[in-house]
């Protein structure tokens, strides 16, 4: 079985929740402290064993290439000054992955993002990550979709149960039959109300997917605004018994509104600051 090598990291979005921010930075930048959601998913994939990172960006948002460049002017003041070890973490994980920027002309949905990345990526299979999602966990959640898909062969996505009262957020998966963490599906519903969802494993921003997806992707037509979900092609993939919801261990953090990337620097910034931050915290709620 072909090993998995390859991270398509879909970027290429407004993020217009984050406005009037985002109208100068890409909110793939925006940091969990100090750090931005972005490099923060290319180490769980770097620690994963993912040696390329295919980036999938808007021709408009040349901030994302730039942040990998070591030649920047800041880069080369930095030297100057004898602080380049202020930017170590990122110089060491542009060393252990190669980086690659492929263009999306358009915003056409979540499947043509990763339809675009179709020659980068060969006749390998390969992860999508969503660089809103993350994911702390003893084990890296790649590392267990890629065993997971070791182990079975067929496209394995992330899941996890989901509060009835919130399913009308998420994709749904329809599952067909249980093996402990492995749920085979037999289709995604997205975004179901709670009393038709067909159970409450939700679809996490983490997939691993075998490379004829992108022929599913191609021939899946347009749907709502025009968009080729990928929704579509995992339910494709459901119906024809290649698709696992594999229920991964770890904690999710969805940064991708600001309740929840809010949450998300409260969470890393005690685990960083927790005896500045607690006493702080707790005089503010007594207000």
């Amino acid at each position: 079985m072909a090993k998995v090598k390859k991270a398509v990291i879909p970027v290429a979005g407004m993020g217009t929740r984050f406005l009037p921010v985002t109208k100068a930075v890409a909110k793939e930048l925006l940091p969990i402290v100090t750090t931005p959601t972005l490099q923060i998913v290319i180490e769980e994939a770097a620690a994963s064993g993912i040696e390329e990172i295919i980036l999938v960006t808007s021709p408009n948002k040349t901030q994302i290439a730039d942040y990998f460049r070591t030649d920047t002017v800041y880069d080369k003041e930095l030297k100057e000054l004898g602080k380049e070890e202020l930017v170590g973490s990122l110089r060491s994980l542009t060393k252990m992955v190669s980086m690659k920027i492929v263009l999306q002309d358009k915003p056409c949905g979540l499947g043509h993002a990763v339809l675009c990345a179709k020659k980068s990526v060969g006749l390998e299979p390969f992860v999508v990550i969503l660089p809103d999602i993350l994911i702390e966990s003893a084990v890296p959640c790649c590392k267990q979709l890629m065993d997971a898909f070791e182990k079975t062969g067929i496209a394995v996505n992330a899941t996890e149960r989901t509060p009835r009262n919130k399913l009308h957020l998420y994709g749904i998966y329809d599952i067909e039959r249980s093996d402990e963490r492995y749920h085979y599906a037999s289709g995604v519903v997205e975004k179901p109300n709670a009393k038709d969802a067909p159970s409450d494993f939700s679809v996490v921003g983490r997939y691993l997917f075998p490379y004829d997806v992108f022929e599913i992707l191609e021939d899946t037509p347009p749907g709502k605004n025009g968009e080729i979900q990928l929704a579509d092609a995992m339910n494709t993939l459901a119906k024809q018994g290649r698709q696992i919801a594999y229920e991964y261990e770890g904690r999710q953090f969805d940064t991708g509104d600001p309740e929840g990337f809010l949450k998300a620097n409260i969470h890393y910034g005690m685990k960083l600051y927790r005896a500045e931050l607690e006493p702080f915290l707790r005089e503010l709620l007594k207000g």
